[in-house]
């Protein structure tokens, strides 16, 4: 019978270490393989956007090449279902979705080196579109894998961890792999990134071990199995939206919403960053800047969210967005871009690093508390999807008002789109456990 090369047996799996088994280990676990999966977004929204407005690419340009990028992580939902009705307990749960993503990941980066990025350059946008998609899926197992594992109170504190984590990995994918490329080359810069990944990989494979995976297969006849899996999952599946209380549903409006002003996070600052005038190393360095202040951000919201209750907390740090917002988009209007100081442009930009980080940890936990973990993975990444799709939109449509109106329309009108999402914010609500739905720790 063929056996996963990658993928340990499951007498020896259930043997390994596992840091989900504690509640510190759970959140080292999460932080940790949160990383994993900012690494390439990071190339991919802030690297590939450099080297792309370098090579003179208009912002439209840039903003639709973000767009397309994001494209995987807001319909991953079509494919979520597959993660939760194929358990692969006998290669290790989901610890198996997530180990197999992550190498084709790390074989999709390393296939970019072989491609000439200036001849070749339709081919190379596909690779990494190919990269996300897996980085994508990869989300789906890790998500499920936490809506299921953490418990009720350390969910604020594990999604500060969790996204504490992804900005230390857009970091490294960003501003690491254009410090490497300035020094090296955008050659050097996969091969980094590549070998950031390997290591990532290989501290799943040694200490994460799925719960589901020690679990003995049905005796049932396989064709059984799969039906009643099928069943099983659509039946829990609207119960978690349809049978939970008004929650559930209220949640999926407010996840299509952005999270807080968000420009300032995304393609259009990529673009602002080289029509400024900084040079690469300038640019890696605010990348890197801007990356831990998100980080300490993520941190610092689990902490207050847990501490002062996640909604008050939420509606307070995206309000807080709109500021440095705001504040640059003032600033380009009365001195224009070239008369921003590179001091005061420095300032927003990681101010809003930590404040857009504080609310993008709180958002994830409160959604948590309206998932049903029998179907962790398509409920949650149905609403997480939701979230990528108002980014993807967000980066086009900002592109298209940055060309023809300038930065500072769309800055302004980041910044008043938070209203819809403060609207909704007093009636968010946990589920209510429906009739034979899964009861959270």
């Amino acid at each position: 019978m063929f056996q996963w090369p990658l993928l340990p047996k499951r007498d020896q799996y259930i043997n390994k270490p596992n840091l989900l088994d504690s509640r510190k280990g759970r959140l080292i676990a999460f932080g940790t393989l949160y990383i994993s999966e900012g690494i390439p977004f990071g190339f991919s929204s802030t690297a590939m956007v450099m080297f792309m407005r370098l090579q003179g690419l208009s912002i439209e340009q840039v903003g639709a090449f973000v767009a397309a990028v994001l494209l995987p992580w807001g319909f991953k939902w079509a494919w979520a279902p597959v993660v939760d009705i194929v358990k692969l307990r006998r290669f290790g749960g989901r610890k198996a979705w997530i180990v197999f993503c992550t190498s084709m990941m790390i074989v999709t980066l390393v296939s970019m080196a072989l491609v000439d990025f200036e001849q070749k350059y339709d081919i190379l946008i596909w690779m990494v579109l190919l990269n996300n998609l897996f980085c994508a899926t990869q989300d789906v197992a890790i998500d499920s894998l936490a809506v299921s594992t953490l418990k009720e109170d350390e969910r604020a504190a594990g999604n500060g961890m969790m996204f504490g984590g992804q900005f230390f990995g857009i970091g490294l994918g960003g501003g690491g792999a254009i410090y490497v490329s300035s020094l090296l080359g955008f050659n050097a810069a996969l091969v980094f990134v590549s070998l950031l990944m390997a290591v990532l990989l290989l501290f799943a494979l040694l200490f994460i071990r799925d719960p589901e995976a020690v679990t003995r297969e049905p005796a049932a006849p396989q064709a059984q199995r799969v039906l009643g899996a099928i069943t099983d999952f659509f039946r829990q599946l609207y119960i978690g939206f349809v049978r939970s209380g008004r929650g559930p549903l209220i949640g999926l409006a407010f996840a299509a919403l952005p999270v807080g002003a968000q420009a300032l996070a995304y393609a259009l600052l990529g673009t602002l960053q080289v029509d400024i005038g900084l040079e690469q190393a300038s640019i890696a360095q605010i990348s890197v800047f801007n990356t831990v202040a998100g980080a300490l951000g993520c941190l610092a919201g689990g902490f207050l969210g847990s501490r002062f209750g996640m909604k008050r907390m939420i509606a307070l740090f995206y309000i807080l967005t709109a500021v440095p917002t705001l504040y640059l988009a003032l600033r380009i209007d009365a001195v224009g871009l070239a008369g921003v100081s590179i001091m005061a442009f420095y300032a927003c930009v990681v101010a809003h690093g930590f404040l857009y980080g504080s609310g993008f940890a709180l958002r994830p936990a409160i959604i948590m508390g309206m998932t049903n973990p029998a179907v962790a993975a398509t409920q949650f990444t149905a609403y997480m999807a939701l979230g990528n799709i108002a980014i993807s939109f967000g980066n086009y449509w900002q592109g298209i008002i940055a060309e023809r109106l300038g930065y500072s329309a769309a800055l302004y009108l980041d910044a008043l789109l938070i209203i819809l999402a403060l609207l909704l914010i007093p009636f968010l609500r946990n589920r209510e456990p429906g009739p034979g739905s899964e009861v959270r720790r």
